[in-house]
């Protein structure tokens, strides 16, 4: 009689000649591990948009591409602020430039507070809607968050950009203001620098600023761009023979930029840069840059005949 061991070895043999021929054949100890095969690309699970930078423009396709405000302010006599000898000449190079740009210039000098304001809303209630953008460029004194009238009043940057944020024909086009001012009157030291690291000398006069200082931001609305010469509580420079630092140097960034079709976040980088590195009377100026433009903008420039 067999023992129970042995009756148990015949009971697992028949059972495994009664299994299925594809269990019998499979070796489930010498079997190759397939790796794992996805059901799909994971570009599949999510939006095209998370995998790309999707760049928006602007449309620069109107002529004229839109006003261009330039308010001159030169005459202080009345004032104890002086005369602005030199902005002649920035006045000139922005009307050449944002003509060659495209843009419809008007030009109005020596305004006093109260009629900057109203230039002001007057243009910004025209009908802008066969246009693409607006620009607004302000040489004048300055301080802490305003301009100056030539009576030395002073007009808040707000209530200069407030009625094109509320103009319905701007809506979702950009709106550009350059200010040439101080706001502050305190000068800005260099520091030290890296061997290598050059500076440029410049000679000309400090921008006067006025002691009765409001503070008045800049608009937070969408589809604006600020670009002011130097940081709060600072004085701006201004060669009275070639005009400001600032401004020259941005006319000839927006020459050269615009050329290869940079936009004007780079261009006005470049700006600050070459800016702040020039040596002011043994000072520096540092420009600023505000915006909540919503695109890329790449303003157009006329081909150079």
């Amino acid at each position: 009689m067999p023992t129970p061991r042995e009756q148990l070895e015949v009971r697992c043999l028949e059972d495994k000649e009664n299994l299925p021929e594809c269990v019998q054949k499979t070796n489930v100890h010498k079997r190759k591990r397939e790796p794992l095969q996805p059901t799909g690309s994971i570009s599949d699970h999510y939006p095209k948009k998370a995998f790309a930078t999707q760049k928006e423009f602007y449309s620069m396709s109107n002529r004229p591409l839109g006003y261009c405000l330039i308010i001159n302010n030169y005459n202080f006599e009345r004032t104890s602020l002086g005369n602005r000898r030199g902005t002649d000449k920035d006045k000139d190079d922005l009307t050449r430039v944002f003509e060659n740009m495209f843009f419809k210039v008007e030009v109005q000098d020596d305004l006093q507070a109260s009629d900057m304001q109203n230039v002001i809303k007057e243009l910004a209630e025209r009908d802008h809607s066969q246009m693409d953008a607006f620009v607004c460029c302000i040489l004048s004194h300055g301080e802490k968050g305003s301009v100056l009238g030539i009576d030395g009043k002073p007009v808040p940057i707000r209530e200069l950009t407030q009625p094109f944020a509320e103009c319905h024909t701007l809506v979702n086009k950009p709106k550009l203001f350059f200010i040439q001012a101080c706001q502050g009157n305190e000068a800005q030291q260099g520091v030290w620098m890296a061997d290598g690291q050059e500076n440029t000398r410049e000679e000309g006069t400090f921008e006067k600023v006025s002691h009765t200082a409001a503070t008045h931001g800049v608009p937070k609305d969408a589809d604006f761009l600020i670009g002011i010469a130097t940081v709060e509580h600072y004085k701006s420079f201004r060669c009275t023979k070639h005009g400001s630092i600032y401004i020259q140097e941005l006319c000839k960034q927006l020459e050269s930029g615009l050329h290869w079709k940079e936009d004007i976040h780079s261009i006005l980088t470049m700006v600050n840069r070459i800016v702040s590195s020039k040596i002011l009377q043994g000072c520096k100026q540092m420009p600023e840059v505000h915006y909540t433009l919503t695109k890329t903008l790449v303003l157009p420039m006329k081909q150079a005949s």
